[in-house]
Protein backbone atom coordinates (compact mmCIF):
# COMPACT_ATOMS: atom_id res chain seq x y z
CA UNK A 1 0.00 0.00 0.00
CA UNK A 2 1.66 3.36 -0.75
CA UNK A 3 1.32 6.43 1.22
CA UNK A 4 -1.76 8.03 -0.24
CA UNK A 5 -3.96 4.90 0.29
CA UNK A 6 -3.10 5.23 4.09
CA UNK A 7 -3.44 8.65 4.55
CA UNK A 8 -6.94 7.89 2.90
CA UNK A 9 -8.10 5.32 4.89
CA UNK A 10 -6.62 7.40 7.80
CA UNK A 11 -8.86 10.61 7.20
CA UNK A 12 -11.77 7.93 6.40
CA UNK A 13 -11.58 6.49 10.34
CA UNK A 14 -11.11 9.90 11.74
CA UNK A 15 -14.13 11.34 9.71
CA UNK A 16 -16.13 8.45 11.16
CA UNK A 17 -15.16 8.59 14.46
CA UNK A 18 -15.81 12.65 14.38
CA UNK A 19 -19.13 11.75 12.97
CA UNK A 20 -19.84 9.19 15.69
CA UNK A 21 -19.04 11.50 18.27
CA UNK A 22 -20.69 14.96 16.93
CA UNK A 23 -23.76 12.35 17.24
CA UNK A 24 -23.11 11.72 20.90
CA UNK A 25 -23.15 15.71 21.71
CA UNK A 26 -25.86 16.82 23.58
CA UNK A 27 -27.96 19.42 22.24
CA UNK A 28 -27.88 22.78 23.70
CA UNK A 29 -31.34 24.20 24.88
CA UNK A 30 -33.57 26.15 22.57
CA UNK A 31 -32.77 29.40 25.12
CA UNK A 32 -28.80 28.68 24.66
CA UNK A 33 -28.91 29.11 21.03
CA UNK A 34 -28.91 32.31 19.02
CA UNK A 35 -32.33 32.21 17.58
CA UNK A 36 -33.15 31.77 21.68
CA UNK A 37 -30.97 34.68 22.86
CA UNK A 38 -32.71 36.78 20.36
CA UNK A 39 -36.20 35.71 21.13
CA UNK A 40 -35.64 36.45 24.89
CA UNK A 41 -34.14 39.76 24.12
CA UNK A 42 -37.47 40.70 22.11
CA UNK A 43 -39.08 39.89 25.09
CA UNK A 44 -37.39 41.84 27.70
CA UNK A 45 -37.47 44.71 24.81
CA UNK A 46 -40.89 44.20 25.11
CA UNK A 47 -41.92 43.92 28.59
CA UNK A 48 -38.80 47.00 29.27
CA UNK A 49 -41.09 49.11 26.78
CA UNK A 50 -44.18 48.41 28.28
CA UNK A 51 -42.92 49.35 32.16
CA UNK A 52 -41.94 52.37 30.13
CA UNK A 53 -45.00 53.12 29.04
CA UNK A 54 -46.87 52.43 32.28
CA UNK A 55 -44.58 54.68 33.71
CA UNK A 56 -44.94 57.41 31.62
CA UNK A 57 -48.58 57.27 31.20
CA UNK A 58 -48.98 57.60 35.22
CA UNK A 59 -46.86 60.46 35.37
CA UNK A 60 -48.48 62.57 32.85
CA UNK A 61 -51.86 61.98 34.51
CA UNK A 62 -50.60 62.82 37.59
CA UNK A 63 -49.03 66.11 35.38
CA UNK A 64 -52.55 66.75 34.10
CA UNK A 65 -54.08 66.08 37.71
CA UNK A 66 -51.67 68.94 39.23
CA UNK A 67 -52.45 71.70 36.48
CA UNK A 68 -56.43 71.00 36.70
CA UNK A 69 -55.80 71.24 40.67
CA UNK A 70 -53.29 74.62 40.02
CA UNK A 71 -55.32 76.42 37.06
CA UNK A 72 -58.70 75.08 37.67
CA UNK A 73 -59.02 73.38 34.25
CA UNK A 74 -57.00 70.89 31.66
CA UNK A 75 -54.37 71.86 29.70
CA UNK A 76 -55.61 72.25 26.10
CA UNK A 77 -51.90 70.15 25.22
CA UNK A 78 -49.96 67.95 26.76
CA UNK A 79 -47.27 70.38 25.81
CA UNK A 80 -48.78 73.00 28.05
CA UNK A 81 -47.34 70.76 31.15
CA UNK A 82 -43.91 71.70 30.29
CA UNK A 83 -41.92 72.75 32.13
CA UNK A 84 -43.56 73.34 35.28
CA UNK A 85 -44.91 70.12 35.47
CA UNK A 86 -43.12 67.99 33.63
CA UNK A 87 -39.49 68.04 31.94
CA UNK A 88 -40.68 66.69 28.33
CA UNK A 89 -43.88 65.02 26.57
CA UNK A 90 -42.78 61.95 26.38
CA UNK A 91 -43.83 60.03 23.04
CA UNK A 92 -46.44 57.14 22.54
CA UNK A 93 -49.10 59.16 24.14
CA UNK A 94 -52.81 60.53 23.62
CA UNK A 95 -54.69 63.11 25.09
CA UNK A 96 -58.76 63.79 25.32
CA UNK A 97 -58.20 67.80 26.51
CA UNK A 98 -62.17 67.59 27.00
CA UNK A 99 -62.17 64.77 30.05
CA UNK A 100 -57.88 65.25 31.24
CA UNK A 101 -57.65 61.63 29.95
CA UNK A 102 -54.20 60.62 28.87
CA UNK A 103 -53.83 56.83 27.21
CA UNK A 104 -51.39 54.97 25.50
CA UNK A 105 -51.42 55.89 21.76
CA UNK A 106 -53.39 53.48 19.28
CA UNK A 107 -55.28 51.66 22.74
Amino acid sequence: MGWKTIFFVAMLIAGAIGYYLWGKVEQAPPEDTLPGYTNALKNDLQKAQAVAGTENLRQVQEAVHKYRGDKGSNPSTLQDLVPDYLDHVPGGLQYDSSTGTVSVAGQ
